[in-house]
């Protein structure tokens, strides 16, 4: 009966700690959710393709016209 109560207690402990923390969780992911990942990696893509043409032109005029 007392193993019975102290598991009991332990399990109820444990709900109430990780219940909080779950929600807390759970709040953030479906924030998360709402956010579109594709758009942002392709604008990322898009931003470095955009800035890698002026890169290689500053390059070559520090290099003086030698890759």
């Amino acid at each position: 009966m007392t193993q019975d109560y102290l598991a009991l207690l332990i399990n109820s402990g444990f709900g109430l700690i990780l219940g909080g923390s779950m929600d807390f969780l759970t709040g953030l992911f479906d924030g998360l959710g709402g956010i579109n990942f594709e758009a942002i990696a392709q604008l990322t893509m898009l931003a470095l393709i955009v800035i890698a043409g002026p890169a290689v032109i500053f390059v070559l005029a520090l290099r003086g016209g030698d890759l």
